[in-house]
């Protein structure tokens, strides 16, 4: 027991202690309380010393006395409130809560208490359990704004966003000055797709307190979600101003200068980011301007230094992987991308990235896998179901294929957006169709894509042609074009060639950087900047040999870097778009009448629209039936297309020539494994011995055309012909049968043959084109008769007369320029 002049003395300390608090006397409480415990060990001292500590954020010597108190009085609602706020303030929320319901299993009714508790489970997971103790909360304090608030946190974080919005209103409802409440609610605003009203809540922040960073924060992310630049810039610098040392202000400004194509200013904002937070998600936004700026070494640096710290950070492995593909590094992509969809493999996103790399690397399997767990996952896709298509066709894998095909060209016919036109080229689709898809693509393309300033550039009287392609390499379209460049008139034409491609280091590429007068790569350039390079030079005729294939660089052309603007030879088909003028054709593959289905102005060169090389070499070794995989004896039919132009319906006319001719084979190209076993499946399915059919792998050009002399008859594809495979089958002396198709992509070989001089071998139905073939198959002289006029046609037809085709095309040029030349032009 106490003395009882102790216990005064220990009371009378106490009580100086308590005054000295109240005056302001903090050093000299603290001591006097410590002196009044030292006589006495007292729950009221403890408590009281606990409240003094606690009041200067001293959490951890409050928490020592508050458990002081605590073993001397086990039932006490202040000591264990005091424990419980102690543990909390130090961030251990587990340890607090069972502090916090002891207090409330004496005093229910006390409602900061379960608000506290709501803290507390919200901060260890549980929100369901957080927004029982807040509505707790509310019945015994319904005006308290801050427990509404945390009421729709807890709601947030269950994805019960309506009643989360709500519950902010009613704490605004309390206190419309309620900063933290406006904030999150204009968030939660803005991510509903509401920019407009989370501009007004920011507003009414910086109203109520210009120097608040967060309202000015809200209102540059609102500005930006509704697309309106200049102001997102504008308030994420005044944030940047208020907090120039908080990352989040400026990473913020620097999305708004990056959406606003202030590129420079974007990658300075970034790298100041990631000056005040290395590990900071910038640095995947900062590899992705540079991407823009086409730094490529910096942007992978950045990947993989953000990898290295994060990495389960799924947007950089996939970005990483995006960078590895334009990179034309597909195989590392691949893993990149792999361990993208790994980590999320809910994403479809990650999926088509993965599909696209494995695209690029030639791998059609993991392709065709990828875009069905696209299809799975956002089944009203488009462009998923378009790829997938597409690969399929790669692959000759028909056994969905028509429900597929039926299912894209019902999807495009009702206006459906994100259908590549090219694909369409190889469906049974009429011009029509084709027309649509593509305007439809056309505007996809050049939305947001400025017009190029053109300055006036003196010229010396010629006319300035610009060719602009990704294949000025070991191409088909190089391979055609070679010759016509070397051949241009000089005197009368200026021309450049503008590469968006690989230098692959080839004698072709050599060639034709040697054929023109300049040799432009824009390949390292962004869309933006090649097209004012092309606007700098004066071009006045921009030809474009790419269309819609792959690699296209479409932004270029919408930018209207030249006045005059061509699609020709790439792309065989109407490009839909405003910004092209001129399709070049022939008579043949856009017959007179058929203009309406093309929204270019349809200009006809006189002989066939597709140029030849007359120097393409032929190896002089032609390889032995053996080196070839043919067998000794037996007419050999064969199509060296690309798999993706075979179809079923096809497939069926070429099945009866085989049965019906003992001992033929069919003779066809494969690069992928799977095309050879797929095709074998589908021939035995029509009683063809699946060893019939002999595939030929890849092989240099001139080893290529050598081992055509082994044929005996080229069969065209339909309803895409072959274009420089049959050009490639005329030129070594190979008859091709083709079908007149319904779109200038069906009537190529039509045109080829008629300006070769063998017209009796285009058919117009897929009958006559089975029984013309059976009939030249049975009658060799006939088939050596078109044999001997081929090799003539090497020498005198129009097909592969490089001269007069340059002749030719300059004319239309001229013609062309006449009629849409800016006014005013003297040439």
């Amino acid at each position: 027991m106490d003395h009882p002049e102790t216990a005064e003395r220990a009371a009378a300390l106490h009580r100086q202690a308590v005054a000295a608090q109240r005056e302001g006397r903090v050093r000299e409480a603290v001591a006097l309380f410590q002196q009044a415990l030292a006589l006495r060990k007292d729950v009221d001292i403890y408590l009281d010393f606990g409240g003094l500590l606690a009041g200067l954020s001293q959490w951890g010597p409050a928490g020592a006395v508050y458990a002081a108190a605590l073993k001397l009085a086990p039932d006490s609602p202040d000591a264990h409130y005091g424990v419980a706020l102690s543990h909390h303030a130090q961030g251990r929320p587990a340890e607090a809560e069972p502090h916090y319901r002891a207090v409330l299993a004496g005093c229910p009714g006390l409602g900061a208490v379960w608000n506290n508790l709501g803290v507390a489970l919200q901060e260890q997971g549980r929100p369901a359990e957080a927004e029982t103790a807040y509505r707790e909360a509310l019945r015994h304090q319904p005006e308290d704004a801050g427990t509404w608030k945390n009421l729709a946190v807890a709601l947030d974080s269950l994805c019960r966003t309506d009643e989360a919005e709500a519950a902010y209103r009613a704490a605004l409802s309390r206190n419309p000055e309620h900063a933290v409440s406006l904030n999150n609610l204009g968030g939660l605003v803005l991510a509903a797709g509401r920019p407009d009203e989370a501009w007004r809540i920011g507003c009414r922040m910086v109203a109520l307190n210009p120097a608040d960073r967060n309202g000015w924060m809200l209102l540059g992310n609102a500005a930006h979600a509704a697309g309106r630049r200049g102001e997102a810039v504008r308030a994420s610098a005044v944030a940047v101003r208020l907090a120039p040392d908080d990352p989040a202000p400026r990473h913020n400004l620097a999305n708004a200068l990056a959406a606003a194509g202030r590129r420079d200013e974007a990658v300075a904002e970034y790298r100041a980011v990631l000056g005040l937070q290395p590990d900071s998600p910038a640095a995947v936004d900062l590899a992705m301007e540079l991407l823009g700026q086409h730094d490529m070494a910096g942007a992978l640096a950045l990947l993989r230094g953000a990898l290295a710290r994060h990495p389960d950070h799924v947007l950089a492995w996939r970005i990483l992987g995006q960078t590895l593909a334009g990179a034309l590094r597909p195989d590392a992509a691949l893993d990149a991308l792999r361990r993208a969809v790994a980590l999320d493999p809910g994403d479809p996103a990650g999926w088509e990235d993965l599909a696209a790399a494995a695209t690029l690397a030639d791998r059609v399997a993991p392709s065709i896998e990828a875009l069905r767990r696209v299809r799975r996952l956002s089944p009203a896709y488009n462009p998923a179901l378009a790829q997938l298509v597409q690969q399929q066709r790669h692959a000759c894998d028909w056994r969905d294929l028509p429900a597929l095909e039926g299912d894209l060209i019902g999807r495009m016919r009702a206006g459906a957006l994100g259908v590549p036109p090219f694909g369409l080229l190889a469906v049974h689709t009429t011009p029509a169709d084709q027309r649509a898809a593509a305007e439809r693509w056309a505007r996809q393309k050049a939305r947001g894509v400025p017009a190029v300033a053109r300055p006036a550039v003196a010229g010396d009287g010629r006319l300035r042609i610009g060719y602009l392609s990704a294949d000025f390499h070991e191409h088909a379209t190089a391979y055609l074009m070679a010759e016509l460049l070397e051949r241009h008139d000089r005197m009368r034409f200026a021309v450049t060639a503008y590469s968006t491609g690989i230098d692959d280091g080839s004698p072709m590429r050599r060639r034709l950087t040697a054929a023109v007068e300049r040799f432009v790569d824009l390949r390292d350039r962004s869309d933006r900047d090649a097209a004012q390079a092309i606007a700098a030079d004066g071009i006045d005729i921009l030809v474009d040999l790419k269309g819609y294939t792959a690699f296209a660089r479409t932004a270029i052309l919408a930018a209207r870097p030249a006045p005059v603007q061509v699609n020709w030879l790439g792309y065989p088909g109407t490009m839909g778009a405003d910004f092209i003028d001129v399709i070049l054709a022939d008579a043949a593959t856009i017959p007179p009448g058929e203009e309406s289905f093309y929204s270019e102005a349809v200009v006809r060169l006189p002989h066939c629209y597709q140029p030849n090389d007359r120097h393409r070499a032929i190896a002089e070794r032609t390889p032995s039936r053996a080196d070839c995989g043919l067998p000794e004896d037996g007419f050999v039919f064969c199509c060296f297309n690309s798999p993706y132009k075979l179809t079923p319906a096809l497939f069926d006319v070429w099945a009866r020539l085989l049965r019906a001719v003992p001992g033929s084979v069919l003779w066809l190209y494969a690069g992928n494994p799977l095309v050879a076993g797929n095709l074998r499946r589908e021939a035995v399915a029509r009683g063809v011995a699946p060893e019939r059919l002999v595939f030929a792998p890849p092989r240099p050009l001139a080893e290529h055309l050598a081992r055509h002399r082994r044929a005996d008859l080229f069969l065209d594809t339909l309803p895409y012909n072959a274009h420089t495979t049959a050009s490639d089958a005329l030129w070594t002396g190979l008859p091709v049968v083709t079908c007149r198709g319904a779109t200038f992509a069906g009537r190529v070989a039509a045109s080829l043959l008629e300006t070769v001089g063998l017209p009796e071998l285009v058919t117009d139905s897929p009958a006559a084109y089975e029984v013309l073939a059976l009939g030249l198959a049975r009658d060799p002289a006939r088939l050596a008769g078109l044999k001997a006029r081929l090799v003539a046609a090497r020498t005198a037809s129009p097909l592969f007369d490089g001269d007069r085709f340059a002749r030719d095309l300059e004319d239309a040029y001229r013609a062309i320029w006449q009629r849409f030349a800016p006014a005013g032009d003297p040439r």
